[in-house]
């Protein structure tokens, strides 16, 4: 992340950290709180984008080929994901959700749902929608960002 002078309030810096505060402390609540937070990023990204060629994994959350490697074989002993062979390139290995995993998964966006409606619930309907449409703008920028 670059240092750079935003023109960021200290006000907003305090609020983004009292949210923070609430989903660090929502967290210990979570059913995948066992999970360290990489295992829960690949989770997440093979139930957003489902079976994907380890290389496209390691780019997206900007893992090195070894901690991704050690991950996989952990996530893949303990039931939540399986590699397998690309379909039509059998030389690419994709990681792929099994039903462990897709529970997690169904568990972390219960989570993240819970979580935006308890943290937004104080809000007005237009404040709200200006909130959430601001989130999915910051996502697909950094996610335009990482490509």
């Amino acid at each position: 992340m670059a240092e750079h002078d935003s023109g960021t309030t200290d006000r907003e810096i305090e609020a983004l950290m009292r949210l923070v505060h609430v989903i660090e402390a929502e967290h210990r609540a979570r059913p995948t709180s066992a999970l360290d937070l990489r295992a829960r990023m690949v989770i997440q990204l093979l139930g957003l984008n489902g079976e994907t060629p380890i290389l496209a994994i390691r780019r997206s959350l900007r893992l090195t080929p070894s901690t991704l490697t050690s991950l996989a074989d952990r996530l893949e002993r303990d039931g939540y994901l399986e590699r397998r062979r690309h379909p039509t390139d059998r030389r690419t290995v994709v990681l792929a959700l099994t039903p462990t995993g897709k529970r997690a998964y169904a568990a972390e966006k219960s989570f993240y749902r819970h979580l935006i409606d308890d943290s937004l619930d104080s809000l007005d309907a237009t404040a709200r929608e200006h909130v959430l449409a601001a989130l999915a703008g910051l996502a697909q920028s950094q996610s335009a960002d990482r490509t």
